[in-house]
């Protein structure tokens, strides 16, 4: 395994300082159901180009992560299901930096695995956890905040999350309540609401007092040290010395289906002491279609198109452009392979995507709408449909 905690010179992409004590977990192991069905649980939304640049998600977040971790600290963690595509996606990583879930449990099992193979060889490390579905704008703006978090964490035995200021009574994010300030733009954590009905997501904005939770974390390594043990039971740091990558595999097959089924973002939020960061970048979790749609390029009318690549295919062919013809129709988002040509007439604040064997025509105004549909289709047709 390749481990150096030490400072390096000169990142060559932007020129900063490189901390070789600093490390990053990509959280990659979702299905995406709110994105269904272009995201399906054979190819969900991680490993998706949804913007016509070329990149996943995945690959811009890995991107933009080494922009201030070095490329050898960077991780993801994901399904064994994953592992192929992972590695397609991104051949820079090496295989111990490619950490595989025996069992889909949810992302504060795998943060804690990570964050406790990272500390057997870097026992100062300072890492940042980040889902692989994030679209942020300002770029220089998160590698500031990232980097001075990071700096925070390494001075500081708690917890931190960084977090945005809440544009608009959005349902779909968690929103973080600041109490009192510890230092400029940080705070402790006076309260955490997940997804909250409109009303109280009005109040959350015009208090001014909240933040969207961006669902990145941040600590120290030690930190997280007292907690793994209550997540995956039968790990640890003091009573465990693994001597080889087969082991520790073997060790985390037989713990982790034992571990807590739990977001990290509850699991910190809900249940930990910890602090967040108000952070002058600009940010949205692409999750949901309602939350995609304020990502996207819009006409005049306010609709959008995604072309994703043919059945078989692994991208869209040079000749991918949108064969979506609009008449009568505004705010709605078109997603189809490319090569089918679309015409949309007659609709206001829609969704049709076609993935596969799956075509849904839907109002897009309920984040979690895709959830229902796809658990019905599956019951009614089987698991094909997801």
């Amino acid at each position: 395994m390749r481990f150096l905690c030490i400072f390096a010179m000169k990142n060559p992409l932007n020129l900063l300082a490189l901390n070789y004590n600093n490390f990053c977990i990509i959280m990659a192991g979702g299905v995406g159901r709110r994105l269904w069905p272009v995201s399906r649980q054979g190819h969900p939304k991680q490993f998706i180009d949804f913007f016509g640049t070329g990149r996943s998600l995945l690959q811009m977040t890995y991107e933009r992560m080494r922009r201030i971790i070095p490329d050898e600290n960077i991780y993801v963690a994901t399904s064994e299901e994953y592992a192929d595509i992972t590695r397609h996606q991104l051949p820079e990583l090496a295989e111990d930096q490619l950490l595989l879930e025996p069992v889909r449990l949810s992302t504060a099992p795998a943060a804690a695995w990570a964050s406790w193979h990272i500390a057997q060889h870097c026992p100062n490390a300072n890492i940042l956890v980040t889902p692989a579905d994030q679209f942020i704008t300002n770029e220089i703006a998160f590698e500031e905040d990232a980097a001075r978090g990071l700096d925070f964490v390494a001075t500081h035995d708690t917890f931190l999350s960084l977090a945005v200021p809440a544009a608009n009574p959005n349902t779909a994010y968690g929103y973080i309540q600041k109490g009192r300030e510890i230092g400029k733009n940080l705070y402790s954590v006076k309260s955490f609401t997940e997804k909250p009905p409109r009303e109280y997501a009005e109040t959350f904005v015009h208090s001014g007092e909240f933040l969207w939770n961006t669902g990145m974390f941040l600590w120290n390594v030690r930190t997280m040290e007292k907690l793994e043990g209550q997540i995956i039971p039968g790990i640890g740091h003091n009573d465990i010395i693994i001597s080889s990558r087969e082991e520790e595999f073997n060790l985390i097959r037989s713990c982790y289906p034992s571990a807590i089924r739990e977001s990290l973002d509850v699991f910190l939020l809900e249940k930990q002491e910890l602090n967040v960061m108000a952070c002058t970048f600009a940010w949205s979790d692409v999750g949901s279609w309602p939350v995609m749609s304020e990502t996207l390029h819009h006409t005049a009318d306010g609709n959008a198109v995604i072309v994703t690549p043919a059945p078989g295919e692994m991208s869209v062919s040079s000749s991918g452009k949108p064969k979506v013809i609009f008449q009568n129709t505004k705010n709605t988002i078109v997603s189809v392979p490319d090569k089918v040509a679309t015409v949309v007439r007659g609709l206001d604040g829609y969704l049709v995507a076609l993935e596969g064997n799956v075509l849904i025509i839907t109002p897009n105004d309920d984040p979690a709408r895709m959830r229902h549909l796809s658990a019905e289709l599956q019951v009614k047709y089987g698991e094909e449909y997801l």
